[in-house]
């Protein structure tokens, strides 16, 4: 099977069929075309490079960018490099354990996860899905409207408000995700070759304008501690983590599924560092200011709008079709229509003001579904899981929820105060709720 036939297409039939034909009433042929909801067979896996590309592509977005230039401009190039590598890896080894658990056996993360919180208990962390898909649509809305600005102010010395730029952008990126997705997704191919080949292009005009051995010696601003910088990394990454099955499950093999976290381990860092060295040169971290500062406004513009409007749709898509899986009851148009609402204000009202808590926010609810999980998979269950255990499960998790709770609770404590275990808050709480699910059949063999 070519590239072609596991590019972002694949990645937005996976969520659309994933969370459109779950729990349908219909029977499993007719409806499962994606295997979303029954273990991929054989001849539907696919090779390893396929499914690094996709993974790889998957973190050119908007928000990494802007992530990328506030660590490096807070820490300094040196710092930042570590801090990239340090947060990648710990997400790269997460999903190295998750991808496993997806090769052996070939099922979604919305599947996986049924098998610790419960057939209803699981659309509580698609509840979670949902804010993080809405959030970075928010992200990317809020983002785009200032370089939109910043170009009209810049090139015409028009004057338009970035709230009102940010707000018909999204308000045009929601009727589109709603009427014109099929239009959206024959692009989608498009856009992630064309960031990165702009990200390559950036960063080479930046490095036209210093020399490389000053750039490495720029300080960082400080602020911001190595641990809460690495959570930070790992927050705005986790997701690749835990919902790694859902492209990893076509793997053949236990030794493949490792090395599509290629994708992540290498990729994301280079990413970041791309991203955080034209704000070194130019001292900016607003996108467009770095563009125009490197007189490359007018492409930049060009491809930004283009990439932009093609993944913040699918960002919308697939928050409205993960909320469709928790408001069973509640047409589907009226939940697209709440979520464009939510997103655009969002954008409107600045949320990329609060991205930094945002990611941190991530990296303490979701990191400990990642510990969950794997604790269930391979401790508790020896490294084993059929389909058919699906048929035995309740409809409510406690264990997983008390784990839920323990872990999300240590990682809010050691992102607060002083108290510590790894440094790293997302990984304390991982390893918390890993902790609970392992000794939860001890004190209670019975829920076991």
């Amino acid at each position: 099977m070519g590239l072609e036939n596991i590019s972002i297409r694949l990645i937005m039939l996976s969520i659309q069929k994933r969370y459109a034909a779950i729990d349908s009433k219909e029977p499993r042929n007719s409806t499962d075309f994606d295997h979303t909801r029954s273990p991929v067979p054989d001849h539907k896996t696919v090779g390893w490079p396929n499914i690094a590309v996709v993974i790889f592509g998957i973190g050119i977005t908007l928000p990494v960018f802007y992530l990328g230039s506030e660590l490096t401009a807070t820490l300094g190039f040196r710092n930042a490099t570590i801090v990239f590598i340090v947060g990648c890896s710990v997400v790269a080894a997460m999903m190295t354990a998750t991808s496993i658990v997806a090769a052996r056996t070939r099922l979604s993360t919305y599947m996986i996860l049924q098998f610790t919180f419960g057939h209803q208990g699981a659309k509580a962390v698609n509840l979670l899905l949902a804010i993080t898909y809405l959030g970075y649509f928010a992200a990317t809305g809020d983002i785009f409207g200032q370089a939109i600005h910043d170009s009209l102010l810049a090139f015409y010395g028009i004057d338009i408000h970035a709230t009102v730029c940010a707000t018909l952008g999204c308000v045009v990126m929601a009727l589109t995700a709603v009427f014109g997705f099929s239009v959206v997704d024959r692009f989608s191919t498009m856009a992630v070759p064309l960031l990165a080949f702009f990200l390559v292009f950036v960063v080479y005009s930046a490095i036209q304008q210093t020399e490389w051995n000053a750039l490495l010696e720029v300080p960082g601003q400080g602020g911001m501690s190595f641990g809460h910088a690495v959570s930070a990394v790992i927050g705005a990454n986790i997701l690749m983590a835990v919902g790694a099955p859902d492209f990893t499950r076509f793997s053949r093999s236990d030794r493949d599924a490792i090395k599509t976290v290629s994708g992540l381990a290498i990729g994301y860092p280079l990413i970041m560092l791309a991203s955080g060295i034209p704000t070194l040169v130019t001292g900016e971290t607003d996108i467009m200011k770095i563009m125009i500062s490197l007189d490359i406004a007018v492409p930049a513009l060009l491809i930004l709008t283009f990439a932009t409007w093609t993944t913040n749709t699918v960002n919308l898509y697939a928050g409205i079709l993960t909320l469709s899986t928790v408001f069973k009851n509640t047409l589907t148009w009226k939940i697209a229509f709440v979520s464009g609402v939510v997103g655009t204000l969002g954008a409107a009202l600045g949320v990329m003001d609060y991205f930094l808590p945002f990611v941190f926010f991530l990296g303490i609810a979701t990191a400990p579904v990642a510990g969950i999980y794997l604790a269930d998979f391979f401790v508790l269950n020896n490294g084993r899981r059929d389909f058919a255990d699906l048929q035995n499960v309740s409809a409510f998790g406690t264990a997983a929820y008390v784990a839920w709770i323990v872990g999300s609770g240590i990682a809010y404590l050691t992102t607060n105060t002083a108290a510590t275990v790894t440094t790293i808050p997302a990984v304390d709480g991982l390893l918390a709720a890993f902790f609970v699910t392992v000794i939860w059949p001890k004190l209670l063999p019975s829920a076991k």
